[in-house]
């Protein structure tokens, strides 16, 4: 009964009071439609990164790192897979998989390259999930002579087979070979990421027995009653069985298992995303705040009503009561026009995701309007309202009666103690506004950091395209080499291009090499082995990418396959491994201490490279000539006069005159990639900047309150103060001061959190400075500037009162 005679007593009292019950309503909407964008993306790609049945038991066989960190990991070779096969207990359906570029022919005869995986047969009894169209791989299909046959993802049947019914039978050319299509998966499927065809991985007897290539990345599930770190153990028992087994290979290797959760999300996803929803619960503190002043204003209109509420009997209870329901329906209106500014904020950070990397982001298609978000946006904004009601409704209840009565409804004591309280919220949301700006501040800039580094290699110049071949005239290593060497040839032959050079992976290319190596002589721990990229290039890769010689020389065209053979390493991998002596004359090897491997020459220290935004610093990295270790799989950088998208026709047919079935792929211009690599970044930097900006606006809508409301409740002091003889300039000064306080004590606290938060920013952004000088002014600066501008309006108010008027008040 009291709920119901309340909320119609709420409803009457806010629309007596349309201005504030509107500022109110989008106040509140701005802080909850953008959390509840960010709650959106959050849901879809940290804590729901991939549909799959029972992903809650789903969980990854890996080998442990060198680091020993939970995210620190590598695949496993397909001997030790099958050992853990046989001997493990505690997972069932155990299956493997690894993802390679594959070249599918059409019936037009032109090429295309897509992403496969290459699985055991019981891949899809593994992860729950069976085709749509057909049938999955049977026992028995990854067996050499068996694994023709090919499952298609649901966007490629549909792009490239324009969506074909009789798909199933029919005959596809894949690498040179006939490929039966037996299925079609859901389009709801997406694992492994961005994978177009499933395809049987027929591993040949050698490479079964294989234990020095970590090609397999295994996925089982739990059996019943057991959990990851049981599992772990058992994986742990198992290395501990086979490295005495296999003394020469296995030397402290350590399996896991990885929770499918912790393997779709790494550390610094869910790092950046908690960053951003922590920022965007500060600008729903800083709306909640703001509505909270703005019911203190308002309060000052109803202490009478409260005074004679409460002398009839009314308790403490009820009167908090009866504010919290009038807070709470105000959020209602504001909770759906803030479903309205999240389904805004949302299209706006979907929009401006490239249409090449959406495929690549494990939930980014999931970020939408669901029955969770609606959920999540009921619960805030049930909060949002307590939290921006209680302080007014607790300032009320504590009215001094016979001190009200007595003063004719104004107050009494109790209006020092709610402009104290003011006082405090203002320099509440000062202080969140700080850290806030701050924090985006320092994003942007190390955004702009990143660019400024990828700047030293001519992004604008650069045009970069991915080349994997297959095919059975491919086999033999010389011919592989041939390939390349011709198509550098005849792509550097065109007007228009500087230079020409392949590598294993392009600075910002996204491409991993990382690799092992052993140093001739010396004898290293085992989690300690030498390890950098493993770049295959051509001689003119230095040139092309702008890559300094610091000593020795280059390699040359001479560094043919019959040649000694040679390597270059990088300055970081130099200081590393040879801190006191030259590393020239030394001899590596690629591999551990047993890999049968060629000892490498080293002829030449060349300038260290970033190669990804989140690197923190350069890569150590050593390069092989593509002519004495041809890898099939890498990056061609074509450096132009002009802008590279304007020779990627030239360049294209350049490279089917050597082979026309060969797939080219990922043809952009290196600014492209630098924005692509970094565009994890920018979307923090620029949500940050907008929520910074955001919270500045707030801010400054809270000074003004404060002070438009202090100009309001002093009215007849300064009359009095002009009257007697105060100048108005005094009483500008008196305002600001009066103003200034909150905002200083906000500022300052506020830098002192700002500070702190800096160094984590640093610790996980490269670009990042801590102490970086200009945000930490600027700031501050800007803060002051916009609050000068808030407290001056009501100040000008404050100075032409007539003394007169307020006497008569």
């Amino acid at each position: 009964m009291n709920l119901g005679n309340d909320i119609r007593y709420g409803l009457r009292t806010l629309l007596k009071s349309p201005s504030f019950s509107v500022i109110a309503v989008i106040t509140l909407a701005l802080g909850i439609g953008v959390t509840s964008a960010v709650y959106s993306i959050c849901d879809a790609m940290l804590w729901k990164p991939v549909t799959l049945p029972h992903f809650e038991t789903l969980v990854m066989v890996v080998e442990r790192g060198q680091g020993g960190r939970v995210d620190d990991w590598i695949n496993v070779t397909p001997a030790d897979f099958e050992d853990i096969q046989r001997e493990s207990t505690k997972l069932e359906n155990i299956a493997s998989w690894q993802s390679k570029l594959a070249n599918i022919i059409g019936s037009d005869g032109q090429p295309e390259g897509v992403l496969a995986a290459a699985v055991s047969a019981n891949f899809f009894d593994a992860v729950g999930v069976k085709p749509v169209r057909g049938r999955p791989f049977e026992t028995g299909a990854d067996k050499a002579g068996s694994e023709l046959e090919v499952i298609l993802s649901d966007q490629l049947w549909q792009n490239r087979f324009a969506g074909d019914p009789g798909i199933i039978g029919k005959t596809i050319r894949l690498d040179g070979k006939n490929f039966g299509v037996i299925g079609v998966m859901p389009a709801s499927f997406n694992f492994p990421l961005a994978t177009s065809i499933w395809i049987p991985n027929a591993l040949t007897p050698a490479d079964r027995s294989s234990r020095l290539n970590n090609q397999l990345t295994g996925l089982a599930r739990l059996k019943p009653g057991n959990t990851v770190a049981q599992a772990s153990a058992e994986l742990d028992n198992i290395g501990t069985h086979l490295e005495a087994t296999y003394q020469d290979t296995n030397e402290n290797r350590r399996f896991m298992v990885l929770p499918a959760h912790r393997f779709f999300v790494n550390f610094q996803r869910e790092q950046f995303l908690v960053m951003l929803l922590g920022s965007v619960l500060f600008v729903l503190l800083i709306s909640c705040i703001n509505v909270a002043n703005l019911q203190l204003a308002r309060a000052q209109g109803r202490i009478r009503e409260v005074t004679l509420r409460m002398a009839l009997g009314a308790s403490r209870g009820r009167v908090i009561a009866q504010m919290i329901t009038e807070s709470i329906l105000l959020s209602v209106p504001g909770a759906l026009l803030g479903l309205l500014v999240a389904k805004w904020s949302m299209n706006m950070i979907k929009g401006g995701m490239p249409a090449e990397l959406v495929k690549l982001v494990h939930g980014w298609n999931d970020i939408q309007l669901d029955s969770r978000l609606l959920l999540f946006t009921l619960v805030i904004a049930v909060l949002s309202s307590i939290l921006a009601g209680v302080a007014p409704a607790w300032q009320c209840s504590r009215l001094d009666l016979a001190g009200v009565l007595k003063a004719g409804g104004r107050g009494g004591s109790a209006g020092a103690s709610r402009h104290r309280l003011r006082n405090l919220l203002v320099a509440t949301e000062i202080t969140l506004a700080v850290v806030l700006l701050v924090g985006a501040g320092l994003m942007v800039r190390g955004f702009r950091a990143q660019i400024d580094t990828g700047a030293k290699i001519e992004p604008a110049t650069l045009l970069s395209l991915r080349l994997g071949i297959t095919g059975d005239q491919y086999q033999e290593p010389h011919q592989v080499s041939r390939y390349y060497r011709e198509v550098l040839n005849r792509i550097s032959a065109l007007p228009g291009v500087r230079s020409a050079a392949a590598v294993t992976a392009l600075p910002y290319s996204g491409h991993n090499t990382t690799g092992v190596f052993t140093i001739e002589g010396r004898v290293v721990e085992p989690n300690d082995r030498p390890r950098g990229m493993h770049q295959v290039v051509s001689p003119s890769y230095f040139e092309t990418v702008h890559v300094p010689l610091r000593s020795g020389r280059l390699l040359t065209d001479g560094d043919g396959p019959d040649a000694p053979k040679v390597a270059l390493i990088s300055e970081r991998l130099a200081t590393r491994w040879w801190s006191n002596e030259s590393p020239l004359g030394k001899h590596i090897r690629i591999g551990g201490s047993d890999s049968q491997s060629p000892w490498l020459t080293i002829v030449g220290v060349v300038g260290d490279m970033i190669h990804s935004a989140y690197d923190k610093e350069p890569r150590a990295a050593f390069y092989i000539p593509y002519q004495q270790a041809p890898a099939p799989l890498m990056d061609v950088g074509v450096r132009t006069v002009g802008d590279p998208l304007l020779m990627a026709a030239s360049v294209t047919a350049a490279i089917r005159e050597v082979d026309r079935e060969q797939p080219i792929t990922e043809m952009r211009s290196m600014e492209s990639s630098i924005y692509n690599n970094a565009i994890g970044l920018n979307f923090m930097a620029a949500l940050m900047g907008a929520f910074g900006l955001l919270a500045l606006s707030l801010s400054a809508i809270g000074v003004y309150g404060l002070m438009a409301h202090l100009v309001s409740a002093q009215t007849r002091e300064i009359g009095i103060r002009i009257a007697l003889g105060a100048q108005r300039y005094n009483v500008l000064a008196w305002t600001f001061r009066r103003g200034m306080l909150p905002i200083a004590g906000g500022l300052g606290l506020g830098l002192m959190l700002a500070w702190g938060f800096s160094r984590l920013l640093a610790s996980v952004i490269y670009g990042v400075t801590a102490n970086d000088v200009i945000t930490f002014v600027g700031v501050p600066v800007a803060l002051i500037t916009v609050a000068l501008l808030a407290i001056y309006i009501p100040a000008r108010r404050a100075m032409r009162i007539d003394p007169i008027v307020a006497l008569r008040e």
